[in-house]
């Protein structure tokens, strides 16, 4: 009897631990289901197909948040290797020195104009003085010393003079300190005023004799899509120690140049009468080993993502051939990263449905 009682409560503390597990099973389950569907009802999908296409559009509010940024694809040259470099050149101190050469000239100007004026009085003074002492002597010596003072005014500001010209031709070059003294030049003012960029390009030794090119084509480094024709100004007068090569003055006519604006310059190949595209370097992202890029649907919220193909790296990004991108485009510059997550996340929820 004592034996049927202690198999009843062992068969039913196991039933007991069966259903507490059944209720936990459950109670699991469901609490998964929900994660699940709380994830769904979370996830957004920016992602569409239309045409065969892939695109992503995204809400006005999350592209301006991601601050995407795109420009229009434009045409270019092929290029081939670098052969020089340049620089914009900041002309504050060249202005300054144009400044202090204008007070001089106009203070010797005006000294010019008082030593004639005394020098004519004196020599009043003087016939005064010799007509029976009309003037006393004290007068006249008095005139004297005015005259002499302003002469050596005028020396010292001579001195000043050139002693500011002696600068300009050693940091600026003989050139610069021959257009400085003239009174009046159309390139220095041009110069001046920022109406003409001043550039200075070194040339490495294996690039080039020792005349340096009438005009050249430089390519900026910092503002991608601006390139620029810049015509032979004059040598400089110090070496280049960055790099090793011949240094020369260049003038760009275009408002666009940023001071000390960094250039590289490259010789232009035969294009075949190819079109040809310039894709700047941060457009560009890497997926599965192929390099690609976005564009932007003008007047829509639409990136497509297309692949490239036919490369030729350059300093500051990759030339292609029109074919798959064509001129106008617009590229997508900064964001693209965005992009390419917002697609693959598309993937991952797909596979992880499958």
């Amino acid at each position: 009897m004592k034996s049927n009682s202690i198999f009843i409560i062992i068969i039913q503390s196991i039933t007991i631990v069966c259903l507490v597990w059944v209720v936990i099973m459950i109670g699991g389950n469901k609490l998964s289901t929900d994660s699940t569907d709380d994830y769904d009802d979370n996830f957004i999908d920016y992602t569409k197909v239309e045409n065969g296409l892939l695109l992503i559009e995204l809400p006005k509010a999350v592209a301006i948040n991601s601050n995407i940024k795109y420009e229009v694809l434009r045409k270019t040259s092929f290029v081939d290797s670098t052969i020089f470099y340049g620089e914009s050149i900041n002309i504050k101190p060249l202005i300054n020195l144009n400044t202090k050469l204008l007070n001089v000239r106009n203070k010797i100007d005006q000294l010019s104009i008082q030593i004639t004026a005394a020098e004519e009085y004196l020599e009043k003074l003087t016939i005064l003085n010799d007509d029976n002492k009309n003037i006393s002597d004290n007068v006249l010596g008095q005139q004297q010393i005015d005259v002499i003072s302003l002469k050596n005014q005028s020396e010292s500001l001579k001195d000043d003079k050139a002693n500011i010209m002696a600068t300009i031709h050693n940091e600026w070059g003989g050139t610069f300190a021959e257009i400085f003294s003239k009174r009046k030049d159309i390139k220095l003012k041009s110069i001046i005023s920022g109406k003409n960029k001043l550039v200075k390009i070194t040339f490495s030794t294996d690039k080039i004799n020792l005349e340096a090119p009438m005009v050249v084509k430089i390519s900026s480094l910092a503002q991608t899509n601006y390139d620029y024709e810049a015509l032979y100004f004059s040598s400089t007068p110090e070496i280049n120690v960055n790099r090793s090569g011949m240094s020369f003055y260049y003038l760009v006519n275009d408002n666009r140049m940023l001071n000390e604006e960094k250039f590289t310059g490259h010789r232009s190949a035969n294009t075949d009468n190819r079109q040809l595209l310039f894709i700047p370097k941060k457009s560009v992202i890497w997926s599965n080993g192929i390099p690609w890029a976005y564009t932007h649907i003008n007047n829509t919220k639409k990136y497509i993502k297309k692949s490239l193909s036919g490369l030729k790296e350059i300093n500051n990004g990759w030339v292609i051939e029109e074919g798959n991108f064509i001129a106008g485009d617009l590229i997508v510059t900064e964001g693209a990263q965005l992009l390419l997550s917002e697609e693959f996340k598309y993937q991952i929820k797909n596979e992880n449905e499958d």
